[in-house]
């Protein structure tokens, strides 16, 4: 069964969040003086929020993605 056109959409937009998050926080373990940038955190914390909006709109997703 094929997967409708607004769940394969979220899927491949979800796996993109995710990918940048991992990224925003491996430039954040870099931080030599551990003093955060709030920039990054700001944008860690945006990722992370339409993440979760998108894992409570599309259930299904939460048992593909980790």
């Amino acid at each position: 069964m094929s997967e409708d056109p607004e769940t394969a959409q979220a899927r491949m937009f979800l796996t993109e969040l995710e990918y940048h998050a991992e990224r925003l926080i491996r430039r954040r373990s870099q931080w030599q003086d551990d003093k955060p940038n709030q920039a990054v955190e700001a944008e860690l914390a945006q990722v992370n929020q339409q993440i979760r909006n998108l894992r409570q709109r599309f259930p299904g997703l939460r048992q593909i993605s980790r």
